[in-house]
This record gives structure tokens, sequence and C-alpha cells, in this order.
């Protein structure tokens, strides 16, 4: 049965938003991918398609509000995190320049309020009364339609449009990080930049790795659920990348719920155990507390390994550098 309750878990996700000023809905993320965005020039305005809307930007962005932390990566790469004006959530350590951390640390929450699921849960009035000229958020997370008609323009990340396109429900490939840092790039008059960064990543994935030998990628949530991560992720073009297979990448789904027993019999031969946040030690506590997790050669042999999530999905740069970090973990097994 088709989950993405992994997902809405790790992001933070949500923002509480309404048609109206007064009104809210909880949002969480989705899947789907922008479109080839138009001029190429970067000139302004640009007109993108974003999750199935034409989206114009009459100027280049200056205030942008950035709900959850999915783009930072990439507006860290076109070098406009400086225009980052309201935020929800703090950036994970260890994954971004100092920098940047710092500046988004600088920067006041719109609100420290989660829902359920770990969710940030902001006003749409807070999210207008930053006087943003573009907001970055999971299309279900915010009322695109009203901020639209206040001339606020929406992007969302590819990732989390609210329909997914049919390439999104195949086979991941790092040509979706390409595809987000372009679509970004010209969003933000910052194409050139966005090149650059494609060139960079695509530099970091030339060497191959050394086969490693099959693993899944799992994400434990809360009541012991265990969730592998199958092929239209980008965990299978993260492992490809690092050596490994991907013992789930023949499976059509994104993230799905597996029993126990199903991984046993896929016996990968590691464990890769996905977390969010700064501290991997709730996650490998998670795993340890599953009953039975005990019969997988991975635990007897002691490869389980951890990777913060935003070195696979969504797609970013992050995404590039997801094999490397890979690749140095797997040398501590050997």
């Amino acid at each position: 049965m088709k989950t993405h309750r992994p997902l809405v878990t790790r992001l933070a996700a949500g923002a509480l938003l309404g048609a109206g000023l007064g009104g809210a809905l909880l949002g969480c993320a989705a899947q789907a991918p922008n479109s080839d965005a138009s001029p190429a020039s970067g000139g302004f305005p640009v007109t993108i398609e974003n999750c199935g809307t034409e989206v114009t930007i009459p100027a280049k962005p200056k205030r942008i509000v950035m709900i959850n932390n999915d783009e930072l990566a990439n507006l860290e790469a076109l070098q406009a995190v400086d225009r980052v004006v309201a935020v929800t959530a703090a950036p994970a350590r260890g994954l971004y320049e100092k920098s940047t951390i710092d500046a988004i640390d600088a920067i006041t929450p719109l609100s420290t309020e989660t829902g359920p699921t770990g969710g940030s849960i902001v006003s749409q009035e807070s999210i207008i009364g930053a006087e943003p000229d573009l907001v970055i958020a999971p299309e279900n997370a915010v009322d695109r339609a009203s901020l639209a008609s206040l001339g606020i323009p929406v992007f969302s990340p590819t990732a989390y449009c609210d329909d997914p396109p049919a390439e999104y429900t195949q086979r991941a490939s790092f040509d979706r990080v390409w595809s987000e840092l372009k679509a970004l790039g010209t969003a933000l008059g910052a194409s050139d930049l966005a090149d650059q960064a494609i060139a960079g990543s695509q530099a970091q994935l030339k060497a191959p790795a050394s086969e490693a030998g099959t693993a899944a990628a799992l994400y434990v949530s809360s009541g012991g659920v265990v969730s592998p991560y199958g092929g239209p992720s980008m965990v299978t073009p993260v492992f490809e990348a690092a050596g490994l297979t991907n013992v789930y990448a023949a499976s059509t789904e994104r993230v799905f719920d597996a029993s126990l027993e199903d991984i046993i019999a896929k016996d990968p031969k590691t464990i890769v155990l996905l977390y969010s946040g700064d501290d991997d030690k709730a996650a490998v506590t998670a795993f340890q507390s599953v009953p039975g997790v005990q019969g997988l050669t991975a635990v007897k042999e002691h490869r389980v390994l951890t990777l913060p999530f935003p070195y696979t999905d969504p797609p970013t740069v992050l995404s590039a550098k997801g094999p490397s970090v890979l690749v140095e973990q797997l040398k501590t097994l050997d």
C-alpha cells in the first residue's frame, strides 16, 4: 500500500494555510516535477510551468519565504540564501556551508508550532506579513491560488507537487536534480549559476564506485513501521553511484510499508537508515527496537549505516553528494 507517512515525518513539512487570510489547512508533501521554464535568457518577467500551473515572476525575487528546507541546498548553489527573509525550520548541521546556517539561524521562524507529523504550522497572515515576492513550498502546504491573487508567486519543489507526473512514478535518475536546478535558476534569475551547479554536480558523479553489493534504504516511523524506498526514489540512483544495488529498485512505489519478513527475504547486504535532523541516534534506536531485526544479515554482520535524508530526496545538489558520503561510510565496514 502506498504511503507518504515517512516523507511527511522527515520533512517537518506542512504549513497551515487557508484560502483567505483567516482560513487554514495542514499541508504535507507530495511528488511531481516542474516543467521546462522560459525564457532561456532569464530576463524578467519570466513564466514557468510549476506543478502544471503557469507561474509568472515579474521581477528577480529578493524576498523569499521558504516553507521547509527542501530547496535550501539548491538556493545555496544558486547563491540566493541571502534573499531568504522568512523560514519555518532550522537547517540541519553538517549539510550546508557555515554562512548558510548562520544566515538562516539569524531569521526568526514564522512559527515554531508543529503538527502531528512534525510539520510546521504557519498562518497565511504570517507569510503575507513577510512581504515575499516568492514563496518556496510544497504545493499542498500553501494556498497557491490565494497567494497568486495577491501577486505572490509560488515555486513548489519538483518532488512535492500534488499530482506526480508519469516520470516521477518511474525509476529515478539524477536528471531530476538537473531539471530542478534549471527551473529554480530561471525563477531566481540565476540560470548561469544553475548551469555551473549542474556541471559541478555531474563532475562529482563521474568516478565510478566499486561494486558494494545489495542494500536497502529504510525509514522507521513511530510504532516500528519499516518503510523501504523503491525505484522512483532518489535512493536508487544514489545507491547505484555508490556501487550499491537497491533491493527494492523494481518497486514502482517511491516509499511503502514492508514487513520485516519481506526485508529479510530480500537479504540486503547493507542497511541504510534514513533520518532527519542533526542526530542519527534516534533512527538507530527505532530500528533496533523493531522485533526481529536481528534476523537480518546486515545486522548480524554489523553493516548498518545512517544517512541524512537530504542526501537522497528531494532532488537537490545534495543528492549528487550522497554517493560520496555513502562510499566513505562503506569503507568503514570493510
